[in-house]
C-alpha cells in the first residue's frame, strides 16, 4: 500500500504547517511534559524506557504524557 501523502502532494502544505505549529506548541509544555513526549511519540519509546531514560516514575511518565497530549490538542485548537 503506498503512502497517501505521496499520491497527494497537495496535501504536503498542510502537513508542514501542521508539524511547525506543533512542533511550537512542544516548545510551550512544561520541561517534563516536553521530555516525556518527545521520548514518547517522537523517539517511539515505551512507558518504562522513558522513565528509565528521565528518572521519572512510571506514573509521573504517564501523567507527563496524558497531560502533555491535553496540552497539545489545546495549544493546537488554539492556533488553527
Amino acid at each position: 500500500m503506498e503512502n497517501q501523502l505521496l499520491l497527494h502532494p497537495e496535501h504536503e502544505p498542510a502537513l508542514e504547517t501542521n508539524l511547525i505549529k506543533l512542533e511550537r506548541c512542544i516548545e510551550t509544555l512544561i520541561s517534563e511534559q516536553q521530555q516525556c513526549v518527545r521520548l514518547f511519540y517522537l523517539d517511539e519509546r515505551c512507558y518504562k524506557e522513558v522513565a528509565e531514560t528521565t528518572g521519572f516514575s512510571l506514573n509521573q511518565v504517564k501523567s507527563y504524557i496524558q497531560n502533555g497530549k491535553r496540552n497539545l490538542k489545546l495549544c493546537m485548537e488554539r492556533n488553527d
